[in-house]
Order: structure tokens, then sequence, then C-alpha cells
């Protein structure tokens, strides 16, 4: 039986709208509601407990985020050729050092 296509889990709603909005931080915030847009924008009917959820993360996220600016953000770096210059990504200091040690490692 295949499984019913949602945009929440069920039972997650209510703890989202209640608890779980509240403990993400601004980023988690926004990918949710990136991957709901995209969802939404594909066709996707919610149901009204999803639409609530949708409407509370719209709320939390305020004027700093544009879901199209977003969404062609991703579309850009999903429809990229492969053989592009990906040069200019600037990995976080941490990763950097994770990276040099892997690296290191497969030196010796």
């Amino acid at each position: 039986m295949a499984q019913e296509e949602r945009l929440f889990e069920p039972t997650k709603i209510k703890w989202l709208l209640e608890e779980g909005l509240d403990g993400m931080d601004a980023g988690e915030r926004q990918m949710l509601l990136v991957m709901a847009e995209t969802k939404l924008q594909d066709g996707y009917t919610p149901t009204a407990e999803e639409e609530e959820v949708v409407a509370r993360l719209r709320e939390l996220a305020g004027q700093e985020y544009d879901a199209q600016d977003i969404q062609r953000k991703v579309k850009a770096m999903v429809t990229t050729p492969k053989k592009a210059d990906h040069s200019g990504i600037i990995l976080p200091a941490t990763l950097n050092k994770l990276l040099a040690r892997v690296r290191g490692r497969k030196k010796k």
C-alpha cells in the first residue's frame, strides 16, 4: 500500500505548533518553510492543520524570508551543469579544518 503524501507528519503537527517551531532556530524554520512552500507550489493541497503550521512558519520568518528568491536560488543550484566552477563556494572554517584533517589522514 502506497503511503499517502503529506506536507508534515500528522503526529508532529500539534508538537510543531505548541513547542517545536519555537524550539528551532531561524535557519531550521526557514528550511522547513522552503520545503513546504515548494510542495505547495507543486500543487499539494494542505489540510487545515498543515496550513496553520505554514502560516506560523511564515509569521516567524517575518520580513527576512522571500520564498521566490530562495526557490530561484535552489533551482539555480539544481540545474547548474556538473562542470560548473564551484570555486565561489566558501566553506565554514570548521568544515575546512575537518577536510584538512581527512586529507591529511589519506596522505599517511
